[in-house]
């Protein structure tokens, strides 16, 4: 055997390398073993002259060597014979030596080990190589039954076109930050935030890996500072006298209203709580009418007692029966003895929203429940009286879908003994500032901003716009707004509104005008021109040149109509565009 051949070949893989003969003398060394000593003449030497430990202990295992000024060294060796002459191969690396590939994997691997985040790898072919402990917690898999597997065998997937991991390594371009579950537990999806990348060596694509977001604790701090704000507000926030232990949340404090409209309605169901008879609320969509109906259950004298709510229209023909009058067990395939809501309620309330939604064969049986004061479950034979009061209401004219037979005209005469309509919000344009500023002292509180009001320009918007959401929308657009605004901004502007809200509000209030201010033909016409330059303009981004193709004049003209219309042109759109 060529002594030093071997060495300088052995010395590619491993810089410290010492061999010796059978007398355990040192016949070949590499520079590294000098420096370690800080000798030029180690050949000759015996091992046990250097090393402070027996050749045959580091054969039968590895050991760690530490020298005089604390460096410490692996030394590992093997015995080889050749020609009948016996050698020993030494191999010794420096253990902190952070430029060596193996201890830097190891380091690499004790780290993708103890990360927070989940960590998975495949190779080229799909298969998975690397599945950390983080993302076993994750997905509530074990890597010693994912590892090997290839993705589509680990995850359970119908074809290999589904893994995006294969997807990733064909394509070259990366996943960044996607919600999705790959994994699922007895049928229920884990989902993961994660980012999947693509990895590279000497310009070839060899693997793909994922890092998957553990958000447990960000959750947890979530769902604290949720709660904490939830707190704060109740305390900060007026106090209505409502009892949540009836089912309720609102009373007549929780109306906002400075209208002599919104005080004689208020007045009437006072009045109106006083009494026992079944009462019929109509109003357009989200003008409150169960704020209403909770209000007048707490005015009254059964307040203690449950209120119950349904809303009709978000239940099944099938279920609702059984929802409203209970069921027996055995009464169909599934059926338990369940309690009806009729049951539930008591002596209390039984408040059956968006009735006119109902259909005509449920509107017969609810119908012989109110005349006969008498409920019998689904399946059963045993009755029970009905003693609680019931509020209906409809989003309709009641003579509209009682003439389209939508709504029986006997029930009608039975729910509505007593009637109380609720107009919608652009009937009542002296609350429709105050309850906007109702709405922003309580955004304020929620988003820790300190808006005062609102501009002049956008004032009148918002007191002319028809509202055809009523409360609803405008507490949605407000909210849009609050957003929007920073926290030392004092007012809201008209370029507050949210794109997509501004062409309709802006365009609706513009028509109002019109109506109102139509005195004279020139000014109508003036007015109509600026209405449809707006929307124009609107629909194409304020985009100059857009928008005069749209409308069929020249760009000079448009300019000079937007000067002479005295239209004005909200902040952010100040530069006009192209």
């Amino acid at each position: 055997m060529d002594v030093k051949k071997v060495g300088k070949l052995l010395m590619e893989y491993e810089q410290g390398v010492l061999i010796t003969n059978e007398q355990q003398e040192i016949i070949w060394t590499s520079p590294m073993i000098e420096k370690i000593y800080n000798k030029k003449n180690i050949i000759g030497c015996k091992f046990d002259d250097l090393f402070p430990m027996s050749l045959d202990a580091v054969i039968c295992s590895n050991k760690i060597m530490k020298t005089a000024y604390g460096k410490k060294y692996s030394i590992k060796a093997k015995r080889i014979v050749d020609e009948k002459k016996q050698y020993i191969f030494i191999f010794i690396h420096d253990s902190e030596d952070f430029s060596n590939d193996k201890i830097r994997l190891h380091c690499l691997e004790n780290i993708i080990s103890s990360l927070n985040d989940g960590i998975i790898m495949s190779d080229a072919q799909g298969r998975i190589v690397l599945y950390n402990s983080a993302q076993e917690k994750l997905e509530e898999l074990k890597g010693k039954d994912i590892v090997g597997k290839y993705l589509w065998e680990g995850y359970n997937y119908k074809a290999t076109e589904m893994s995006e991991h294969q997807k990733v390594y064909k394509t070259g371009e990366s996943i960044v930050n996607k919600y999705k579950a790959h994994a699922y537990k007895e049928g229920i999806p884990k989902y993961v935030f994660y980012s999947t990348y693509p990895i590279e060596k000497d310009g070839e694509r060899i693997g793909v890996f994922s890092i998957s977001k553990n958000e447990t604790r960000l959750k947890t701090l979530l769902s604290e500072t949720i709660e904490l704000k939830r707190k704060l507000t109740n305390k900060q926030l007026p106090k209505d006298k409502s009892n949540e232990e009836n089912g309720t949340s609102y009373t007549f404090s929780s109306i906002v209203g400075e209208s002599e409209q919104m005080k004689n309605l208020i007045r009437e169901a006072q009045t109106i709580a006083l009494l026992d008879n079944n009462l019929l609320i109509v109003g357009e969509t989200g003008t409150g009418k169960e704020v209403f109906a909770q209000s007048i259950h707490n005015f009254g004298k059964t307040s203690k007692e449950p209120f119950v709510a349904i809303n009709c229209a978000a239940i099944p023909e099938n279920l609702l029966e059984s929802i409203l009058f209970g069921t027996v067990k055995g009464a169909y395939t599934g059926a338990i003895d369940q309690v009806g809501l009729f049951e539930e309620a008591g002596d209390g309330t039984l408040f059956l929203d968006e009735l006119n939604s109902m259909p005509i064969s449920m509107q017969t049986k609810l119908l012989r429940v109110l005349q006969e004061r008498q409920v019998r479950r689904v399946g059963g034979l045993k009755t029970t009286s009905v003693s609680c009061r019931v509020i209906s209401a409809i989003n309709e004219s009641p003579e509209k879908i009682v003439k389209e037979g939508r709504l029986r005209q006997d029930l009608y005469y039975r729910i509505a003994s007593l009637c109380l309509y609720i107009p919608p919000l652009r009937e009542r344009e002296q609350d429709i500032l105050s309850i906007s500023y109702f709405f922003i002292r309580k955004y304020n509180v929620l988003m820790n901003k300190n808006v005062k009001g609102f501009s002049s320009q956008l004032s009148e918007i918002i007191r002319t716009y028809r509202w055809s959401g009523n409360v609803r929308e405008l507490e949605h657009v407000l909210e849009n707004l609050m957003i929007r605004v920073t926290q030392d901004e004092k007012e809201l502007r008209i370029e507050d509104i949210p794109k997509y809200m501004r062409a309709l509000i802006m365009g609706e209030n513009a028509a109002s005008k019109i109506q109102k201010k139509a005195n004279s033909l020139p000014e109508t016409l003036r007015d109509i021109e600026k209405r449809i330059i707006v929307e124009s303009l609107n629909k194409n981004d304020w985009n100059i040149s857009k928008t005069s193709r749209d409308l069929g004049i020249i760009r000079q003209s448009l300019k000079y109509r937007i000067k002479k219309l005295e239209i004005e042109v909200p902040e952010m759109e100040r530069t006009y565009k192209i």
